[in-house]
């Protein structure tokens, strides 16, 4: 059987527009990040899928939500492996002001984040290792069609494990938007990049029927 993965980021909050790093912080969806919400929900729901995973945090769980409510779902799946990297000193602290603060530490961690880890925060290997549980226990595979809803980082580890790309640098480089749409294909067991970060049902006209997924 082959089975699509859509991987969802949540929608914008006030920190993303601030370019302040948030992480594990429950920080909710801002009035447009709640639009992108409603945009992406419609969307997905025109491919009924049949399973919703979902991160704990507000951010992303009101989208997941609104998903299995339109779809006459019980509720999402709410797994805490899907949380966000816990950023440690820099969670609540602006990019500028992580820069001034921590120069050469970010600076490392940005040209490889799967090699270093912020300072009091999680190490690399440690979210690999709940991603890579929460993969083997919740047996994607088993769907013809699911979803999962999440944040910035853990996607990307997320499909860097899907995609059996190890800690390649190519997936960090990954453009992950609020809102947006990316997918894995497994066929016949072979992981396919189907596509990624798609946004365009965030920039159509209000009165527009939700547009169908990539095939």
């Amino acid at each position: 059987m082959e089975t699509r993965i859509v991987l969802v980021r949540h929608g914008r909050t006030a920190w993303n527009l601030d370019y302040r790093y948030q992480g594990r912080s429950d920080v909710p969806c801002d009035e447009q990040g709640l639009e992108q919400t409603r945009r992406a929900v419609a969307r997905l729901a025109g491919w009924r899928p049949e399973a919703v995973f979902t991160s704990p945090l507000r951010r992303a769980r009101c989208l997941a939500e609104g998903l299995t409510d339109a779809l006459g779902q019980e509720g999402p799946v709410v797994d805490p492996r899907l949380t966000e990297l816990d950023f440690g000193d820099w969670e609540g602290l602006t990019v500028q002001e992580i820069q001034e603060r921590y120069k050469e530490a970010y600076s490392r961690w940005r040209l490889a984040p799967f090699d270093s880890s912020p300072p009091g925060g999680e190490r690399a290997e440690e979210i690999e290792g709940r991603i890579e549980a929460f993969l083997r226990e919740a047996r994607l595979d088993r769907f013809a069609r699911c979803v999962v809803v999440g944040h910035g980082y853990c996607l990307r580890v997320l499909a860097a494990l899907l995609l059996r790309a190890g800690r390649c640098g190519c997936v960090w480089r990954m453009r992950l938007d609020n809102g947006s749409l990316s997918a894995v294909d497994l066929w016949k067991e072979i992981p396919l990049l189907a596509f990624s970060n798609d946004t365009l049902h965030l920039h159509l006209p209000e009165d527009h029927p939700p547009l169908p997924l990539p095939r």
